[in-house]
């Protein structure tokens, strides 16, 4: 377990707004995906107990259709404007004076999970966050979801700790009639399989569309490994899904880093303790 520390805002929605203009999204750097030696990126865990689930936010309920691409492992998503897949989006940020862009997804309806080296990293805060959910579908010209809020693990922020590099935010409105994910923590992995959703920017993907990937467990325990997982810069922050049962998904784990293999990549292990912890950080200010 690590300790939270959390990050208030002090620009108003209408500045953020203002600041991502169409040349400064198009022009923002896609957020890379670490890449770490695989012996240092995992460690122990206990056991997982009984898995807790966050029911999702939605009356809403649509089917969809895949559009395949002649490269990559990762295929387009057909309708990111139909829930499940407008839950996830781009979400832009400012870092070390440069703008950014990588992937996130809602949890809550005020509350979005992504990546922590999206909102901390070589000793810098991250701000500007505005996110786009089901880009580029659901809404032509951007809503902006600022933020009021944002929370990491010290163990992220201290020690680069990719078995803590998820973070969340706290959204300055509720993303009502979008919607949210549900959540599942505490879930064993070893014969899971999960869905990576996220926007990959280096060749053969274009970082314009959302796309899907779906690979199978292949080890660790504090840090999660899938394989047929190949998305890189532009992904880090995507959301991975778990299906539970014949119609139901729920997240799981976030896009983090990869190791040597270039088609898996890893994610944290999502224990009960530790997200309950970050969700009281940057919904109440409550960190511990």
């Amino acid at each position: 377990m690590s300790k939270t520390v959390g990050k208030n805002n002090d620009k108003t929605p209408e500045d953020i707004q203002e600041y991502w203009t169409k040349e400064r999204r198009d022009k923002a750097k896609p957020k890379p995906l670490p890449e770490v030696p695989d012996q240092e990126t995992d460690g122990d865990r206990p056991s997982p107990k009984k898995p807790i689930i966050t029911p999702p936010h939605t009356s809403k309920n649509h089917k969809n259709r895949d559009l395949e691409v002649s490269e990559g492992l990762a295929i387009l998503v057909a309708d990111p404007a139909s829930f499940p897949w407008r839950c996830n989006g781009k979400l832009y940020f400012t870092w070390k004076g440069e703008d950014w862009v990588g992937s996130a997804g809602s949890i809550l309806l005020e509350v979005l999970l992504t990546a922590g080296h999206n909102k901390y990293d070589e000793g810098e805060w991250s701000d500007d966050f505005m996110y786009w959910p089901g880009y580029p579908e659901y809404d032509k010209e951007p809503k902006s979801f600022g933020w009021s809020r944002v929370s990491i693990f010290t163990a992220w922020m201290e020690d680069r700790n990719f078995a803590f590099d998820y973070a969340m935010i706290h959204t300055d409105e509720p993303l009502t009639g979008i919607g949210s994910m549900g959540v599942i923590r505490n879930l064993s992995p070893e014969g899971k399989t999960w869905t990576a959703i996220g926007y990959p920017a280096e060749p053969p993907y274009g970082g314009e569309q959302m796309y899907k990937t779906t690979g199978k467990y292949v080890s660790g325990t504090s840090i999660i490994t899938m394989d047929n997982n190949d998305m890189t810069r532009g992904s880090s922050g995507g959301n991975w899904w778990y299906k539970l049962g014949k119609d139901q998904t729920y997240i799981n784990g976030v896009q983090s880093h990869r190791g040597a293999e270039t088609s898996y990549a890893k994610s944290p292990y999502i224990d009960d303790e530790d997200y309950s912890l970050l969700l009281s950080c940057v919904a109440f200010d409550t960190c511990h």
